[in-house]
């Protein structure tokens, strides 16, 4: 079953769905489709990425002094 969203198309501003697929368990890419009825415009070979989020990386550093 696929996930339906309405976003703005990127040429005419109208309102048009994006269909993007139920993710299973192997596939961690899923194909989104789009097709805006006003001006003709498609979403073609685009796909989600499915993972983690990598955490912040802190780093500390002493800093020498410059001014004596």
């Amino acid at each position: 079953m696929s996930c339906y969203i309405a976003r703005k198309c990127p040429k005419c501003r109208a309102y048009f769905w994006v269909a993007v697929a139920h993710p299973s368990n192997r596939n961690r890419e899923l194909p989104i489709t789009g097709y805006c009825t006003v001006c003709g415009y498609q979403l073609k070979g685009w796909r989600l990425v499915l993972g983690r989020k990598r955490p912040i990386e802190i780093r500390y550093a002493r800093i020498p002094k410059v001014f004596r």
